[in-house]
């Protein structure tokens, strides 16, 4: 018999792999079957740890939902970058609406813009603007070369064209708004390539937001202003500026020379404008009509925004002088609704996030359905895998602590009086807003408006308070706690005074972090997606979910290296006994061929 039992050349059965094994032909054994029954309690030990990491990683993939979902609350109700989506926002809380006050359907915005706030009146407002507020600056026509008036300069003019001299390093010496320290703008022009957009680049690039600095290529007109605006802003030029430059940009030609060896200490008081060394800015002067008032002339203004008993006024032009101001006028109504709508918005959102979390923490995990296994999935169809997984996931988040905590937290922030506004939760009483938790059993974390009367009532008589009660923020310091973290429960007064909305955004901003940021290391972003531990036992983490999956991952490649080992030594050992077999056939051979058989 020839001996072919033995030949290995390669690894197949329950280790798998892609190399031939033939055994078993001089035993008649299915070897493979065999090895495959003695690694089954290894094989099972490996389907469980694959089973394990599977469900970890649905944990991360729900945690990661939530997290999804409550960002999205946040970026809709608590982005300050704008009003609209901001419900902390006092504007919210205004029940007005502004109209036309000659009965156009548009609001005419060209003078300025109204914008009521708490504590504004119905009725109609005007407003005349003589001057906006306007920062320190100088400006100048710019030709090329300077000294005609024919060709406006542009912006790739060189500086050389405009002025031979503005050549080498180029120097521009400011101090804005009496600062304490002056800042230098500096331009190597050596090469005298050097534009005059360059040179406006370095101004803005150097000058710290101090300044700004722009030109029209239509007007030929080049302003340099200081950015903040008032009659007590101030802008200087200092000792050692190029005195052609000085001159070019707009400061007084007759004074160039003084300013390269003067050094001038600017201060509110000086007056030193004639030479064109100190340039001052000016406050806004408006005439201001309430409804039932008569006009108020404003000159205290150092911004064109301000507010004025409730009213906010943005203006954007100017009359030609003091004697012609431009006037816009507008209509405020009575609009509670819309406060209303904005509350009931926020609460919608708030209310499905809640009821996520709370369904997540009570469903009831089914042990009929645990991962599949790899075996199991090659026995089954896609859509009988994602049926199966779906029935799998419910109940992996039952009785989470983090979200746990994190509902509490939120209930609380409603539940809990906000100190002296005279309004307080609930729908009964004659304080009572109409705000209430649930009455119903299988929500009760949900939000209810149970009674929208009351609610647009005290929006429409209590504004100021419902402002208060939602937005307000304390100005008492947070306590520190004993792990060194910031302290914000109920026993502290910056809890108790903080509005409902501020509280429900500090809440959220220790779970998942500031609004329109991801990566961070709030509560549940940390748990869900920051690994801590790289150790090679995979036992130094913080046992966040990727630092499960890591240990997962580590055990099941610990287990897999086992299970190769082990099962190499079983196919060993058959391959040694099909060696004694074919020894055995050849002898039995040898002996009968010697008796004649």
């Amino acid at each position: 018999m020839s001996d072919v039992s033995s030949v290995t050349s390669g690894t197949t059965g329950a280790g798998g792999g892609n190399m031939i094994r033939l055994t078993g032909l001089a035993s008649g054994l299915d070897v493979d079957a065999l090895v495959k029954k003695m690694m089954a309690a290894e094989q099972a030990k490996l389907d469980k740890a694959k089973q394990d990491q599977q469900t970890t990683q649905w944990k991360q993939e729900a945690y990661q939902d939530i997290i999804k979902d409550i960002k999205d609350l946040q970026s809709s109700f608590f982005d300050a970058s704008s009003s609209d989506k901001d419900i902390l926002a006092a504007t919210n809380f205004a029940p007005f609406n502004v109209s036309s006050a000659d009965g156009l359907s548009a609001v005419d915005t060209s003078v300025a813009t109204f914008t009521p706030g708490v504590g504004a009146k119905t009725g109609k407002y005007s407003i005349s603007v003589k001057q906006l507020a306007k920062g320190a600056g100088i400006s100048n026509t710019l030709y090329v070369p300077s000294n005609q008036t024919a060709t406006k300069a542009q912006l790739s003019t060189k500086l050389t064209d405009i002025d031979p001299s503005l050549s080498g390093s180029v120097k521009l010496g400011l101090n804005a708004n009496n600062a304490t320290s002056d800042f230098n703008v500096t331009l190597d022009n050596t090469s005298g390539t050097a534009t005059l957009g360059d040179l406006i680049n370095a101004i803005n690039d150097q000058g710290s937001g101090s300044v700004k600095a722009t030109y029209s290529e239509l007007t030929g007109q080049f302003n340099l202003n200081s950015t903040r605006t008032g009659s007590d802003t101030s802008l200087a030029i200092k000792s050692g500026s190029t005195a052609s430059l000085s001159t070019i940009l707009g400061f007084s030609a007759a004074n160039s020379a003084g300013v390269t060896t003067a050094d001038w200490t600017v201060s509110s008081t000086s007056t030193d404008t004639a030479t064109g060394k100190i340039q001052k800015g000016q406050n806004a002067d408006v005439i201001i009509t309430p409804p039932g008032g008569s006009g108020v002339e404003v000159t205290d203004k150092t911004s064109n925004n301000f507010t004025i008993d409730g009213m906010t006024y943005t203006l954007s032009s100017e009359g030609t002088d003091s004697t012609h101001p431009v006037t816009a006028s507008v209509t405020v109504g009575q609009d509670t609704q819309k406060v209303y709508d904005k509350i009931k918005s926020f609460i919608d959102k708030y209310n499905a996030i809640v009821d996520e979390i709370q369904t997540k923490l009570t469903e009831k995990p089914n042990s009929d359905y645990k991962p599949l296994t790899d075996a199991q999935k090659a026995e089954m169809s896609s859509t009988q895998i994602t049926a199966w997984e779906t029935k799998a996931k419910v109940g992996i988040l039952r009785n989470d602590d983090n979200l746990q905590n994190l509902l509490d937290n939120l209930t609380t922030a409603f539940t809990t009086a906000v100190n002296n506004t005279g309004l307080s939760m609930g729908r009964y009483g004659g304080n009572s807003i109409g705000i209430d938790t649930s009455q119903d059993y299988t929500t009760p974390d949900h939000i209810d408006i149970a009674d929208p009367t009351a609610l647009k009532t005290a929006i429409s008589n209590n504004c100021d308070q419902i402002l208060k009660m939602f937005t307000n923020v304390s100005t008492a310091a947070a306590p520190i706690a004993d792990d060194g973290s910031t302290k914000y429960d109920t026993s502290t007064q910056e809890y108790q005074e903080d509005g409902i909305f501020t509280r429900i955004n500090t809440i959220l901003q220790k779970n998942v972090g500031f609004t329109n940021t991801t990566l961070n290391t709030a509560i549940l972003t940390s748990y869900a997606n920051k690994q801590y531990d790289f150790t090679i036992t995979g036992t130094g983490g913080k046992n966040t979910l990727p630092d499960q999956l890591y240990e997962e991952q580590l055990n099941i490649k610990k287990i897999t290296a086992q299970m190769s080992t082990d099962q190499e030594k079983y196919y060993k050992q058959f391959s040694n006994l099909e060696t004694v077999m074919n020894q055995l056939n050849a002898q039995q051979s040898q002996l009968s061929s010697m008796l004649g058989n």
